[in-house]
C-alpha cells in the first residue's frame, strides 16, 4: 500500500507532470464532456417528465366519474358517489363540475374553449386553481367573473378587466327570430398560467351557476327535476383527488372502483389520458441516455491508449520493480489505483459539469420551447441524487474495464526483456 501510495505522490507531483501529458489531458477531457452530456440530457429529460406530470396532475384530477354514454350525473347519482368516495382511505378530497366546449368572442378574435366550474371559496380544490392564477384574482364574487389562461388572453387580445363574449353552440334554438344559442358577456378577473400550453390556451373557469347556465340553460343550482318533473343534468362528472401515496396506483383503483360500483358509471384515471405521453418519454429517455452512454465508450478508447502510452513510457521503471520481487498484478493495482482517482475526479467533475449547463440551459430565455407542440413553454431540469449515482456507476465501470485491457500485459513482460528494453 505504501508503494502505491508513493507511486501515485511521484506521478501528480513529479517534475515531469505526467498528469498534464497531452494524451492524459485528451482522457481528461473525453471522460468530463461525455459524462457532462450524458447528465445533462437526463436531468432535462428527467425535469421535462415530471414538470409534465405535476402539471398535469396538479391541473387536473386523478380519477374522474362519469355517466356512461352522457353527461348527465343527476343528484341521485352524486349522492352515491359521494358516499362511496367518503368511505375510500385513498381519497383526499372530490368535487363535482360542470364542463363543456363554448365559444370565445371578442370584436376581432374567436376561438374555441373548455368552461369549467369551480367553486372559489374552497381552497381544498382538486386543482391547483388558487396557485395558477398569476394576474388578478382568483375570486370570483360576481356571477360574471372568470378566469381565463394566459395564452387564450394573448389569443383574443384581451386583459383584466376586459369583456368577452362567450356563447354554448351545441343549445342552438331555431325560433321565429332564427337561430338563438345560450350566450352571455363575462368579465375577466384573473388569468391562470398552469405552465403547459393545452390548458393555458383552451380552459375557462366560472361560477357554478354561470357554467350551469351553459350547460342546461338554468341558473339555480340546486335544481335537480324541471317543472315537468323530468330530471336534468346535475354534474358533467366528478374529480377525485387522491392522497400522494396513492397518486400512482389510480389506475388499478379506477378498475377497483368500477367493480365495485357494478360497472353503474364510467370511472377513468389520469392515467387513462396520458399513459401513452409518460410511456413515450420514459422510452425517449432510457433510448437517448444509452446513445449517449457510448460517448462514454468511445472515451473509455482514450483511456485504454493513454494507459498503453503510459505503460510503455514507464516499462524500465516496470521492470525495476519486477526485480525487486513486485509481481505483475500489484504494479496493475498501481495503474488501476491511479486510472481509478482520476476517473473518479473526470466523472465528478463532469456530472457537475452536466448539472451547471442544465441549469444554464433552464434559466436562459434564448432558447424556448413551443408550447403548441412540447406542451410545456420552458425547460426544466430535475436532480435526482440516485440517477447521478447510476450515471457515475455506468461511466466508472466503462473506464474501469478500458484499463483493464492494457494493463493485462503486464504481467505478460518478463523482466529481462524490459531490462534490454532501449528508446
Amino acid at each position: 500500500m505504501q508503494l502505491i501510495l508513493l507511486y501515485l505522490k511521484k506521478f501528480f507531483i513529479s517534475k515531469r507532470r505526467e498528469w498534464l501529458r497531452f494524451d492524459a489531458i485528451f482522457m481528461y477531457l473525453g471522460i468530463i464532456i461525455s459524462v457532462a452530456a450524458l447528465t445533462t440530457t437526463f436531468i432535462i429529460f428527467e425535469g421535462y417528465e415530471t414538470t409534465l406530470k405535476k402539471t398535469i396532475l396538479g391541473f387536473n384530477s386523478h380519477i374522474y366519474f362519469f355517466k356512461p354514454g352522457a353527461y348527465d350525473l343527476d343528484q341521485n347519482d352524486y349522492s352515491l358517489i359521494s358516499k362511496f368516495l367518503s368511505s375510500k382511505e385513498e381519497v383526499e378530497i372530490f368535487t363535482p363540475i360542470l364542463t363543456g366546449q363554448i365559444i370565445t368572442s371578442t370584436p376581432s378574435r374567436v376561438k374555441g374553449s373548455i368552461f369549467k366550474s369551480i367553486d372559489w371559496r374552497n381552497l381544498n380544490q382538486a386543482s391547483i386553481y388558487h396557485e395558477a392564477v398569476k394576474q388578478g384574482t382568483w375570486k370570483l364574487e360576481k356571477t360574471e367573473d372568470i378566469v381565463i389562461g394566459k395564452y387564450l388572453s394573448k389569443m383574443l387580445n384581451v386583459n383584466i378587466s376586459d369583456t368577452i363574449q362567450v356563447m354554448n353552440t351545441s343549445s342552438a334554438h331555431i325560433g321565429i327570430s332564427g337561430i338563438s344559442y345560450r350566450s352571455k358577456k363575462l368579465v375577466i378577473v384573473g388569468i391562470f398560467d398552469s405552465g403547459m400550453y393545452e390548458y393555458d390556451s383552451r380552459y375557462i373557469f366560472m361560477n357554478e351557476e354561470t357554467a350551469r347556465y351553459f350547460e342546461t340553460g338554468e341558473s339555480n343550482s340546486n335544481l335537480s327535476y324541471n317543472n315537468k318533473n323530468q330530471q336534468v343534468k346535475t354534474y358533467t362528472l366528478i374529480e377525485v383527488k387522491l392522497k400522494d401515496e396513492y397518486i400512482d396506483q389510480a389506475a388499478e383503483l379506477a378498475i377497483k372502483w368500477d367493480n365495485e360500483l357494478k360497472n353503474d358509471y364510467q370511472i377513468s384515471s389520469w392515467m387513462h389520458f396520458n399513459g401513452n405521453l409518460f410511456s413515450l418519454l420514459t422510452l425517449e429517455k432510457w433510448a437517448l441516455t444509452i446513445i449517449i452512454s457510448f460517448l462514454i465508450i468511445v472515451a473509455g478508447f482514450n483511456v485504454i491508449t493513454t494507459t498503453y502510452a503510459s505503460i510503455q513510457d514507464k516499462r524500465k521503471e516496470l521492470g525495476l520493480l519486477k526485480t525487486i520481487g513486485l509481481t505483475g498484478n500489484k504494479i496493475a493495482a498501481i495503474f488501476m489505483t491511479q486510472i481509478c482517482l482520476i476517473s473518479t475526479f473526470c466523472i465528478i467533475f463532469g456530472i457537475l459539469s452536466g448539472i451547471a449547463i442544465g441549469y444554464l440551459v433552464s434559466y436562459q430565455s434564448i432558447i424556448s420551447l413551443k408550447g403548441e407542440v412540447y406542451l410545456l413553454d420552458k425547460i426544466y431540469i430535475h436532480v435526482d441524487f440516485v440517477k447521478m449515482i447510476l450515471i457515475f456507476l455506468i461511466a466508472f465501470t466503462i473506464t474501469g474495464f478500458a484499463a483493464l485491457i492494457p494493463l493485462k500485459q503486464i504481467s505478460k513482460m518478463r523482466e529481462i526483456d524490459i531490462l534490454r528494453y532501449r528508446k
